[in-house]
């Protein structure tokens, strides 16, 4: 989720307290900074792009930091209002940074929520990076609580419920287009299907069908479906894929994002490309995040590159 969004939310929780939105109510300051504060894992980009995006939602997001961070945070602007309750300080700015770590599970990207116990991303897929509908909702809510404080807490609550309803929308939306893609290829195992939010689209998803022979990535718009790119499954036992799956761009790949393909690209002279694609982001005719494991005559990996950005040049890996 954006930093604005995370913010309006903070605004919108920390009104239910009865508090003002005021500069200097550490209330209103500690659940509106704590819902963005997460994010500020973003100076990890001054080491690159493939730093940043290997740190971030990693564990800054998780359980243990969420609640550091609004330990550390609440106790400061405790001690900066003395006369405020550090209790209910501490509360509503836990209830900021815990708000951020949920939203953030509701779009691909996911985060590590239960680091230092698993590094995995948890996700559940339902919404963009960025969603228009929730953010007009708590902006709107934003203007009238500044327009005129009385109607802060109502505001607030009608549009956190109105967020929470349009999500129990977009999520039955999920599952009734997963199981119509069931029916249009004729697929009997939910497993067999992926449904994600597509970038840029509110209002389209797009799909993996994991299927015996082929690996297919499409677009499904007013329950109309179309296939951009047919994949063919990758056999693990290949010697060039085994050799690739051992090495660094594998374990990034891994870390990175739970939907991930492998093709392999044999060339004349023995050598040969492994191309690594994730499937969650498809823009402007290609995958976001792609990677290459170049491999030698003797199957020994050459060199690993990897692509943060479409036909831009790619990082290269020490291997």
């Amino acid at each position: 989720m954006d930093p604005i969004t995370h913010g309006l939310i903070g605004v919108a929780l920390s009104t239910l307290s009865g508090h003002s939105i005021q500069l200097n109510d550490p209330v209103f300051l500690g659940c509106t900074l704590g819902a963005m504060l997460p994010d500020l894992d973003i100076i990890a980009h001054v080491k690159g792009r493939l730093y940043y995006l290997l740190k971030h939602r990693g564990a800054s997001h998780s359980f243990i930091a969420l609640t550091g961070m609004a330990l550390g945070l609440g106790t400061a602007l405790y001690l900066l209002f003395p006369n405020s309750s550090w209790t209910t300080v501490f509360f509503f700015t836990l209830l900021g940074t815990i708000s951020h770590g949920i939203m953030d599970l509701l779009n691909s990207y996911g985060a590590e929520l239960l680091w230092p116990f698993s590094r995995k991303k948890i996700t559940v897929d339902m919404i963009m990076l960025t969603d228009p509908v929730v953010l007009s909702f708590l902006l709107m809510s934003f203007l009238i609580s500044i327009k005129n404080q009385d109607l802060a807490k109502t505001s607030s609550l009608i549009a956190l419920l109105f967020s929470a309803l349009y999500l129990g929308y977009r999520h039955l939306g999920r599952t009734k287009t997963r199981d119509r893609l069931m029916s249009i290829y004729h697929l009997k195992d939910r497993d067999q299907v992926k449904v994600l939010p597509a970038m840029y689209h509110p209002f389209t998803w797009n799909f993996i069908l994991f299927q015996e022979d082929f690996v297919s990535f499409g677009i499904i718009r007013n329950q109309i479906s179309s296939v951009c790119r047919v994949l063919p499954q990758f056999n693990g036992d290949n010697p060039a894929v085994s050799n690739a799956l051992e090495g660094n761009l594998a374990e990034i790949f891994s870390q990175f994002t739970p939907y991930y393909h492998v093709i392999i690209h044999s060339s004349g002279n023995d050598e040969c490309n492994v191309e690594f694609l994730d499937l969650r982001y498809w823009t402007k005719g290609d995958f976001l995040y792609t990677g290459n494991v170049f491999l030698n005559a003797d199957g020994e990996i050459s060199q690993e590159i990897f692509h943060p950005l479409p036909n831009q040049a790619g990082v290269l890996l020490s291997c």
